[in-house]
């Protein structure tokens, strides 16, 4: 009897692969298996797909039965209708016990067993689609990697202080009403959407809708949040929202970080494998400077800064400040910067590379740098993987959010958890401030200025320390998620599969 098969697939963002990738290796790790993940064939997508998957089972014991294939399907970025039509192939063949075709290597990939489970990302409504249209569809999960509370307030119902995917409404309410997510800060509708994000906003309302028509139809939901770190109580209002539809299921079995089973390390495989992918040789530039700084500023030392490969500043100018408070107190630095409208002028590279402490780099081996001793503090968007990444390894985190989960995201580690600061001076708009560092809302540069001055001051402080107690002591739970004996990720992930009978 031909073993059970899993069909995984989510969004060619990075950001959604590599939490896809660790999902891949701890169901191969869970039991005999067959598991084919479709990547869109976009730019280096489903080689890095086969890197990060052979990366994240460095410390995972496999049954030699186990065959992960990673398929790549063909995409035109103007027609999207191109990758459902491949996926549409592609799917009937799978039903039909037929080989597929890889777009990536041009070969056909055997033939295997039907799937018994799918997990899709949200965004990929139309797939779901074409599954259901054929007879004797398996079910189908959504995955979902973002941070709970921000998931809850973009998709969830009214009752729980969510949008169902409508757009936010800054008109004919009061701004100082306070929205209230279950197990989350009170936030105004202003915090919640920091940032004018001009065109883009059309294309997150888009997607934010799609998410909630996938789940609707989706057989239940599968979720990289941790106990150990999202609130208890916007897990259950999740899992209880999502059963009001045909009692179904939902399984939170973050963290999505490969580390060593049980422990707060990445396995040195692991690392190794990651820095030497990273393009251009930025992982050992990146690490020379960190060994560097350690001999010269001490361990935890270095602000990594990093707004991940979706967002960016609006003004360089805020870029700027902040290196140059950086550099008034002699921090060094590394910046990453992959997004793909992130212009780092000349001048400012040789301001602050040649003349100061720092270093730019297009692309960054994130997990070996926040691993490093020398890593003292993240700069961040907020994104969820970062921040699971960053507090595995103990390190507290300086806020600074744009749109989507990040600002409930960023409220919740700063003024629940304590693990941060939370920047507000970025914000644009004039809707007062809840919980702000300051008592009236600050509205120009100046005081973006003293606030982040302010912050990376008492960051060497007794709070700073306080707020690196509390990371190290979630990053000490967070390890015990996915322990071989007994580890609470590992149970839900088990749970899932048992009740499907995989």
């Amino acid at each position: 009897m031909s073993p059970n098969h899993v069909l995984l697939s989510c969004k060619a963002n990075w950001s959604h692969l590599r939490s896809l990738c660790i999902l891949a290796a701890r169901i191969a790790s869970s039991r005999a298996i067959i598991i084919t993940v479709l990547v869109a064939n976009v730019e280096s997508a489903v080689e890095r797909v086969i890197q990060e998957v052979a990366r994240s089972m460095n410390e995972e014991t496999v049954a030699d039965e186990v065959d992960i294939r990673i398929v790549g399907l063909p995409m035109d970025a103007t027609n999207n209708a191109v990758l459902d039509d491949a996926f549409r192939l592609t799917w009937k063949a799978l039903m039909s016990h037929k080989a597929i075709q890889c777009a990536h290597k041009s070969t056909q990939v055997a033939a295997v067993s039907k799937p018994s489970l799918v997990i899709l990302d949200g965004f990929q409504l139309s797939w779901l689609e074409i599954i259901r249209s054929a007879p004797s569809p398996p079910p189908i999960f959504q995955w979902m990697m973002a941070f709970s509370g921000g998931f809850m307030y973009m998709c969830g119902p009214a009752d729980q202080g969510g949008r169902a995917g409508q757009p936010a409404s800054h008109y004919g309410h009061d701004c100082n009403d306070l929205i209230r997510i279950p197990g989350m800060p009170p936030m105004t509708c202003r915090e919640l959407n920091p940032q004018d994000l001009e065109d883009k906003a059309i294309k997150i309302q888009i997607a934010e809708a799609t998410m909630v028509r996938f789940l609707e139809k989706a057989d239940g939901l599968l979720t990289a949040c941790a106990p150990e770190y999202d609130s208890q109580e916007c897990l259950d209002s999740i899992s209880n929202w999502v059963a009001r539809r045909n009692k179904r299921m939902t399984f939170h079995i973050g963290p999505m970080v490969p580390l060593i089973p049980g422990t707060q390390r990445f396995s040195p495989k692991a690392i190794e494998a990651e820095v030497a992918n990273v393009p251009g040789g930025c992982g050992s530039v990146a690490l020379d400077f960190l060994d560097r700084s350690t001999r010269s500023h001490g361990q935890r030392s270095v602000f990594y800064i990093s707004f991940g490969t979706e967002h960016w500043p609006s003004s360089l100018e805020h870029i700027q400040i902040l290196l140059t408070v950086l550099k008034k107190r002699g921090y060094p630095f590394i910046f990453s910067h992959a997004h793909l409208n992130a212009k780092i002028p000349k001048n400012m590279m040789i301001e602050f590379e040649t003349l100061g402490p720092g270093i730019f780099l297009p692309f960054a081996p994130q997990q070996a740098i926040l691993a490093h001793k020398a890593c003292g503090w993240f700069i961040t968007h907020g994104g969820a993987n970062g921040t699971m990444e960053a507090l595995s390894q103990g390190i507290p985190l300086i806020g600074l959010p744009f749109a989507v989960d990040q600002p409930l995201n960023v409220a919740y580690m700063a003024r629940t958890l304590d693990v941060g600061f939370e920047l507000t001076a970025m914000r644009t708009g004039s809707c007062p401030l809840a919980n702000s560092n300051f008592s009236e809302p600050p509205n120009n540069l100046t005081q973006y200025e003293v606030e982040l001055e302010y912050v990376l001051d008492v960051a060497r402080e007794k709070i700073g320390q306080r707020k690196r107690e509390n990371a190290e002591r979630i990053g000490g739970n967070l390890a015990l998620a996915w322990s071989k004996s007994g580890g609470r990720a590992r149970q839900e992930l088990s749970r899932l599969l048992d009740y499907y009978r995989i």
